[in-house]
Order: C-alpha cells, then structure tokens, then sequence
C-alpha cells in the first residue's frame, strides 16, 4: 500500500513537472507561449526562461509571475499588445538576469518598476511608444551591463540617467528624436564598449561628451544632423575601432580630428556635404575601408591619405571632384580598389595611380575625361579592371591604348567615340585585345552615317577618307546620274558647286531667262530655309543624344539601391 502511494505521488510530481500551458511550448526550464490572448496560466514553477510573442493581452501583473517568479531568470514579451505593467510586477523575481519589453504599446513605465532587480544584467526596452526617459528606473540596476532603448520617442536624455550603469558596455538610443546631449551625459561609463546615437536629431556634439568613455570600441553618430566637428572630440578614445558619421551634415573635417585614434579599423563619412579634406587629417590607424561617396569633394590634394597604410577600399565617388593631384594617393601601398566615378574629372594626371602596387581595380566611369597621360597606370603589374565607361573619348591615341594594356578588363561602352581616322588606332587595339574589351559595346557615334556600328567594324576606306585632290565633287550633272553609276574621279580642283541652273537649262527664250531668274530666286530661298531646318534638326539631335546618354548613364547608376553602386 505504502509502495502504491509513493509512486501515485511521484506521478503526480513528475506530471506536474511537464505540464505546458495551453498555445506553448515547452522544454523544461524554458517555455515559448505564441498568438495568446491572454498570460499563460499554470507555468511550470520551474520556468526560468518565459517568452511570449505576439500576443494580445494588454498588462502585466505580479500574480502573473506569482507560480514561478524564484526560478525566473530571463522573461521576454516581444511584438504583444501589453501597454501597462503594474509598479510592483517585478518585486518577487530578485533572479531575473535579462529582461525585454520590445515592440509593444508601452507609453511610460512606473519609476519603481526594477529596484528589486539587482541582478538585471541585460535590459532592452527598445521599439516601444516610451516618450520619457527617466533616471529612476536605472538607478537600481548598478550591474547593469547591456540597455537597449532604440527605436522609441523619447526627444531628450536627463543628465543624471545613465551614471548608476558603472558597469554597462553597450547603450542603444538609436531611432529615437534626440536633439542634444550634456557633456556629462556619459560620465563615469568607463567601461562602455559600443555606444549607439545613430538616427536621431543630434545637431551638434559638446566636447568633452566621450572623454569617459576610454574603452569604447564602436561609435555610431550617423544619420543625424550634425554640422560639425570639435577636432578634440575623440582624443580620449583611443581604443575606438569603428566610427560611423555618414548621412550628416557634415562640410569640414578639422585638423588632427582622427590622428589619435590608432586602432580604427572602419570609418564612414559618406552622403554628408564635406567640401575637403585637408592633409593631416588622418592619422596612422589600422583602417582598411573609407567611404567618402556622395559629399561635394571638389579636389585631392597631396598626401591627403598618406597615414592610412593598411587602406584597400576608398570609395570617393558621386562627388565633384574635378582635379586629383599627383601625389594624392601617395602611401597607399595596400590599396586594391579606388572608385572616382561619377565626378567631374576631365583629365587624370600622369603619376596618380604609381606607387600603388597594390591595386586591381579602378572606377572612372561617369566623368568628362577625353585623353589619357602617357603611361598613367606604369607600375600596376596586378591591375584587374579600370571602367572608362562613360566618358568623352572620341578616341584614344597608342601611346593611351598601350598603358591600358596593363589591365585585364578596360570598360570603354558609352564614350562619343567619333569613328574617323583618328579611331583607327583603337579599332586596331581592340581587335589585338578581343579578352580585354567587350566589343560589341564600342560603339560609333559620329558621324551619324555610323552611328551605332562597332568601332572593330570600320574599315580603312571608310574611316580614312580621299586626300582634297582625290575626293570626288559631285556636280548638279552627276546628281542625276544613275545610282548606280560612279562619279568621274578629278584630279584638279573642281569649283564650288552651283545651285544655279547649268547651261543645258540656260537654253530659253529672253522672255523665259526673266521667268528662270524668278524661279532661281525662289529656289535660293527655299534651299536656305530647308539648310537652315536642316542644321537645327541635326544640332537638336545631337543635343538628345548626349543628353540622353549622360541622363541614362548618370541616373542608372546613382539610382541603384544597391550598396554597390558607389563602387
């Protein structure tokens, strides 16, 4: 009996044990709960890990912890309909380690809410409707070490709000609506390694603002609004690996402002309104991307690059930049990639690209260049690509045909490339090359005879015409020749051909020369105003046609969503 009794009750334990709720899942000690309309009710008391998801009851109270709040450790409601938590909702979980509220309706929280959660280690409030922050709720939270608060509304941080978090590493308040921080906003946060300030409405940064933050590793302030830069804002920060500034309002960088930060590793600048940049400005650090895209660059001066030796991306395309000094790539051995494209480049000159032994791939695509300086790419002896793509060659000499011969790949589609005998040194080279150039996209564009024909296509009597003593004059008699009959060759200077009336038509009466007079002036007149019509439809289509490819060209490549684009 007694036998009996003792495995009824060990049943009934064990059958407890594996009870899960209703719409859950469970394994033991974690419970997943989805699409309730109500808290989970009879939780295995031995659930440490609570998840609920996109459910809809709209507040949480104490006695919905009350069965299993000792063993509860990490408790997380994500995309639910909650919008009220009671003050005293935690005052019985003391073992909670990691706690998140994300994606729900929640305006405000009570100010109490977590003083008795000394072993919180992780707590993410992050894409809620919460419009204040306040101190109280982290003052308890003294080991705090991960806060996340993104992707809400609040439009100001109290100065006192995040001293009590000696411990923390990571703050997020990215996606809210701040507009300013205090210089004492992160005192103290000596042990901060990632700190996130990106999309907000940041106009200006007070010095001094990270000069507690000596271990921090990653900083991002894109996305904001801000204008400038003190050049000591980041002289504390020595340890920094990461600092995003792109999508800003940023005109000027000040000198020295990345000098002391050696371990930098990434660094975006792109789509702000910087206008230069100055020598000095960088320091030596281990970066080894720079993205410069989208600004209002205008020049490049020497060694404007000189300190970042471990540099194998710089992306400076989508700017204005109109002159490349020499020596402005000087020091970057280890470049592999540099994208100018989209500026307003008409020459290159003839030492931009030596020293760089390095590189494979260079992007010129989308400027005003129409000539190459001799031996521009000497010294690449690894080189995979260079785009000329889009430029304004009308052709391309051999000493320039014979520099590209460095490469793997040259691009040369979408150029006004003019198919006389100044061409014939390209066609000639691209015949040579049939691996290197795509030549089914070297296209003719003048004169308009060949517009749209192959370059490689062209032969020698169509591309070098007659001498002036060989090239034939055709008379109004040989106009009405039959097509198939070939002018007389001469061999001496015929006259301007006439648009009067020959001899043969000059045999009338008196009367009929004073009617033939008439009907030649009306003929010159007619004749003027159809040349007249003439040049205006030709120059017209000449204007379309290169506003067209520059339109096509220009805006097929910015336009792109893709990353890559900028490449």
């Amino acid at each position: 009996m007694e036998l009996l009794l003792t495995l009824l009750l060990l049943c009934s334990l064990h059958s407890g044990v594996l009870s899960c709720p209703d719409g859950c899942q469970c394994s033991e000690p974690r419970v997943h709960c989805s699409g309730l309309p109500d808290f989970p009710s009879a939780v295995p008391s031995s659930t440490s890990t609570l998840y609920l998801s996109q459910c809809s009851f709209d507040s949480l109270k104490p006695e919905d912890l009350a069965g299993f709040s000792d063993a509860l450790n990490i408790f997380v409601i994500k995309d639910s309909g909650v919008r009220e938590v009671s003050p005293d909702t935690f005052d019985s979980t003391p073992n909670v380690a990691a706690l998140a509220f994300t994606g729900t309706e929640i305006q405000d929280l009570p100010e109490a809410l977590f003083q008795n959660l000394q072993k919180l280690n992780s707590l993410s409030l992050k894409s809620s409707k919460l419009s204040v922050l306040r101190p109280q709720w982290f003052s308890p939270l003294t080991i705090l070490s991960q806060l996340d608060l993104s992707r809400n509304l609040f439009t100001s941080v109290p100065v006192e709000t995040f001293h009590p978090l000696t411990q923390v590493q990571y703050i997020s308040l990215s996606a809210n609506n701040i507009s300013h921080l205090s210089v004492e906003t992160f005192k103290g946060l000596s042990e901060m390694r990632i700190l996130r300030l990106n999309r907000n409405m940041l106009q200006e940064l007070p010095l001094g603002v990270f000069d507690d933050l000596v271990n921090l590793e990653e900083l991002s302030l894109h996305d904001n609004l801000i204008t400038h830069l003190h050049h000591d804002l980041f002289s504390k920060t020595l340890r920094l690996q990461k600092l995003f500034l792109s999508h800003n309002r940023l005109t000027t960088l000040p000198q020295g402002i990345f000098l002391n930060l050696p371990l930098l590793s990434q660094i975006s600048l792109y789509e702000n309104q910087l206008e230069s940049l100055v020598p000095g400005l960088f320091g030596p650090m281990a970066l080894q991307e720079l993205w410069l895209y989208d600004n209002k660059l205008s020049r490049l001066e020497d060694d404007t690059f000189r300190n970042l030796t471990q540099l194998r991306l710089l992306v400076l395309s989508r700017n204005h930049i109109s002159h490349v000094s020499g020596g402005a790539f000087r020091g970057l051995e280890q470049l592999g990639e540099v994208s100018l494209h989209t500026n307003l480049l008409t020459t290159l000159q003839a030492g931009t690209f030596q020293g760089l032994p390095s590189l494979v791939n260079i992007s010129l695509e989308h400027n005003f260049i129409s000539s190459l300086p001799s031996g521009f790419l000497q010294g690449l002896s690894h080189l995979g690509q260079i785009d000329l793509s889009n430029n304004s060659f009308p052709n391309l000499p051999k000493e320039s045909l014979d520099a590209l011969g460095a490469a793997e790949e040259v691009l040369l589609q979408q150029n006004p490339w003019r198919c006389d005998k100044d061409i014939v040194p390209l066609r000639d080279w691209l015949k040579l090359h049939p691996s290197k150039v795509n030549q089914t996209l070297v296209l003719c564009e003048s004169p308009l005879s060949l517009s749209g024909e192959m370059v490689t296509a062209q032969t020698d009597d169509i591309l070098i015409p007659l001498s002036s003593t060989e090239e034939p004059v055709v008379t109004s008699t040989e106009k009405r020749r039959k097509p198939n009959t070939p002018p007389t060759k001469r061999t001496t200077e015929s006259p301007v051909v006439k648009t009067t009336p020959t001899s043969e038509q000059e045999e009338v009466t008196s009367s009929g020369q004073d009617q033939n007079t008439m009907v030649s002036g009306d003929t010159s007149i007619i004749l003027i105003v159809v040349a007249v019509v003439c040049t205006a439809v030709i120059i017209t289509v000449i204007v379309s046609c290169i506003c067209w490819r520059r339109n096509k060209s220009g805006k097929g490549e910015i336009g792109r969503g893709n990353k890559n684009s900028v490449l």
